[in-house]
């Protein structure tokens, strides 16, 4: 994990940013595509929005999933939560060692997201989709720790609003 950090520590904060969210967006679509061939009723079901979501004005919901949601669940598990297992894995393991609060935030993540469908199959699902981008905005947050001058909040909150902004604009273009 060391060297990983060390690696992308060294990377412009602005290409590391970028680099994750075409990562991020590859990913997603051969996570979505496979999940369409396989499972093609999960797709039909997609939505987590319900009609009163539907009922906000596009500005409202575009800041929403672009601004506040990303901010708020950036501050909770990439700084709050984050900070929390790191300090408690220090305490236990005796090492500074990223490893266990890397894979228990991001973990949490995905599984926060899988009670968008409930806690059945279909919430299975959606948190396999979200573990890669609870990973990589979970590993950004940890070199903007790392690093001089880091900025883990913004950095992760621009990140995973770009993300949700492309997923918006898809869910507009497409449904």
């Amino acid at each position: 994990m060391r060297d990983i950090i060390v690696f992308l520590s060294r990377i412009n904060r602005v290409k590391l940013i970028l680099a994750l969210l075409a990562g991020n967006y590859i990913v997603g679509w051969i996570t979505w595509g496979l999940l369409y061939l396989f499972e093609p009723e999960f797709l039909e079901s997609a939505s987590i929005y319900d009609e009163y979501y539907y009922s906000i004005p596009l500005n409202w919901r575009i800041a929403i999933d672009v601004i506040i949601v990303p901010f708020l669940e950036t501050i909770i598990f990439q700084f709050i939560l984050l900070i929390i297992v790191k300090k408690c894995s220090d305490w236990i393991t005796k090492s500074n060692n990223w490893t266990y609060p890397f894979y228990i935030t991001s973990l949490l993540f995905a599984a926060i997201h899988a009670t968008d469908y409930g806690l059945n199959y279909y919430g299975l699902l959606r948190a396999l989709a979200v573990i890669i981008p609870g990973f990589m905005l979970t590993i950004l947050a940890i070199v903007e720790f790392e690093i001089e001058k880091g900025h883990p909040i913004l950095s992760v909150w621009i990140l995973h609003g770009l993300v949700n902004l492309l997923l918006t604009l898809e869910e507009l273009i497409f449904f």
